[in-house]
């Protein structure tokens, strides 16, 4: 099984068939024997497996071709690196209740660091699965001899490390699943993780990072992570923003600034997990359209906004020209 994350259509194999899992490639067009499962839509699902199928055998034997098969998404996460598990396990595997409820919770908790009700009892496995497996990038990026500080990574390192980070990712939860492997973070592996996240928390109120831009509804939460050079969990933003407001007095809308790949900012639009608005959210609606159509007021050539109903973001392949200002005024 071959494994890319790019969000560059002229990297995708030709020769190969193309399983799409939580995202689409800006200009992908699925061919008649591709696959493609996205729930990034108005209306989608809120986590990726619950937009496929479950198999006959598995879905890569369900739908087999004579080419190669290569898994992509536009962006690595513990979500899409469920899905990949998905298409490849077999039917009796999935059929497993305790596989499914952990595979779910795990894609819950990365889409929306939280769970589902239905899910409590798992809740804090999957916060510890998700964390492990973030942390566990932190181990490829040494392997390749990566600068520590991302920010000098080109874009043919960034695409090496994601698509590693997304291959050795499902294989770890595929082992788990058939019981060849304790699930991720069931052995400590996320202990020093969670424990930075909190200190991540402190360091971006002492730096000022956090600011709250105000509008006829109320606050809305920002947090400006140019020019750290690491990733910063998203938890770490709202502990922190527990610190300075209180968060039902806040707008359940966020915005993360950080560098764009290619130069210039690039904006994830999120929410407040537990605030009591957020179920009301749907960006997919006319949001997403609104600032797509923002850009391309300043760049024609700009790719559009896009997500699912609780985040999203600017182009992946072209910065936005927006300032926080106005896409706080765009978001309504």
């Amino acid at each position: 099984m071959h494994y890319l994350v790019t969000t560059n259509l002229s990297h995708i194999p030709k020769n190969h068939q193309i399983i799409m899992v939580d995202g689409t490639v800006p200009g992908w067009q699925p061919r008649f024997d591709d696959l493609h499962w996205d729930h990034h839509r108005l209306g989608g699902a809120e986590i990726q497996i619950d937009e496929m199928p479950i198999p006959k055998t598995k879905l890569v034997e369900d739908f087999a071709t004579t080419q190669p098969t290569c898994i992509v998404t536009p962006q690595v996460d513990a979500d899409a690196c469920c899905a990949a598990a998905w298409v490849q396990m077999p039917r009796e595997v999935l059929l497993r209740s305790q596989v499914v409820d952990r595979l779910r919770a795990i894609a819950w908790d990365c889409d929306h660091l939280m769970v589902p009700e239905e899910l409590n009892h798992l809740a804090e496995f999957a916060l510890k699965a998700v964390a492990a497996m973030k942390s566990f990038g932190s181990a490829i990026a040494t392997e390749l001899q990566l600068s520590p500080d991302r920010q000098t990574w080109t874009p043919e390192d960034w695409e090496r490390y994601m698509s590693i980070s997304f291959q050795r990712s499902t294989e770890w939860l595929m082992a788990a699943a058939v019981g060849d492997r304790a699930w991720p973070g069931e052995q400590g592996e996320a202990d020093n993780y969670l424990k930075e996240l909190e200190t991540d928390a402190q360091q971006l109120i002492v730096q000022q990072r956090i600011r709250l831009i105000p509008t006829s509804c109320g606050l809305v939460g920002i947090c400006n992570l140019k020019g750290i050079g690491r990733y910063i969990d998203p938890r770490a933003f709202y502990k922190s923003l527990t610190v300075i407001a209180d968060i039902q007095a806040l707008r359940s809308e966020t915005l993360v600034i950080r560098e764009h790949k290619n130069g210039g900012t690039q904006y994830t639009l999120g929410c407040l997990p537990t605030h009591s608005q957020t179920p009301n959210l749907d960006y997919t609606s006319s949001t997403f359209e609104r600032l797509t159509l923002a850009e391309l007021i300043k760049n024609p050539h700009a790719e559009g906004w896009g997500g699912r109903r609780t985040v999203g973001g600017s182009g992946w392949n072209t910065p936005s020209q927006l300032s926080p200002e106005e896409i706080v005024e765009l978001i309504g």
